[in-house]
C-alpha cells in the first residue's frame, strides 16, 4: 500500500465512521463514551479516528457537558482523547477563550508557557457549575501515614 493509498483509505474510513456515528442519538453517543470496554468504535483505544468528538460538536447539548467534563478532567485518560473531548466540550458550552482551552487541554497558555493544568480544569468545572473532580492525590509525609 502506497502512502497515497493509505491516506485515501484513512479518509474513507474516517468518513464512514463519522457518518455512522452521526446517525446515532445523543444518548447513544453518551453510552459509547461512558463504556470504557466499548468494542464497536474502540474510542478508548483511539480507533475511531476521533470522529465521535466531531459528532458531539454537532449533536451535543447540555446533557453532554458533565460526561465530557469527566473525560477532560481525568488526567489519566489518554491525551488525544482528552484533547478532542475538550474541543467538543468547549463548543457545546459555547466557550470561546482559546487561551483557557489550551490551559485545560495541555497545560499551556497561548504564549506556550506552562500553567497549572489542574487549576484550569478546576476553573472550568466552576464555570460549568459542576463538581470539580481533583485527580491529583496529595502525597502525605511519611510521618502521617
Amino acid at each position: 500500500m502506497t502512502q497515497e493509498e493509505f491516506h485515501k483509505f484513512y479518509e474513507d474510513e474516517s468518513k464512514r465512521v463519522f457518518n455512522e456515528l452521526n446517525e446515532l442519538t445523543e444518548d447513544d453517543l453518551l453510552k459509547i463514551i461512558v463504556d470504557k470496554n466499548e468494542n464497536k468504535f474502540k474510542i478508548w483505544d483511539g480507533h475511531d479516528n476521533y470522529q465521535i468528538w466531531r459528532v458531539f460538536q454537532i449533536k451535543g447539548t447540555v446533557k453532554s457537558i458533565k460526561p465530557l467534563f469527566e473525560i477532560v478532567s481525568n488526567l489519566k485518560n489518554e491525551y488525544l482523547i482528552r484533547y478532542h473531548a475538550c474541543e467538543a466540550l468547549f463548543k457545546i458550552a459555547n466557550l470561546t477563550d482559546d487561551n483557557f482551552k489550551g490551559e485545560v487541554q495541555y497545560g499551556r497558555n497561548v504564549k506556550r508557557k506552562t500553567v497549572n493544568q489542574q487549576n484550569a480544569i478546576n476553573k472550568l468545572g466552576e464555570i460549568l457549575n459542576l463538581e470539580v473532580y481533583k485527580n491529583i492525590t496529595e502525597k502525605k509525609p511519611w510521618w502521617k501515614l
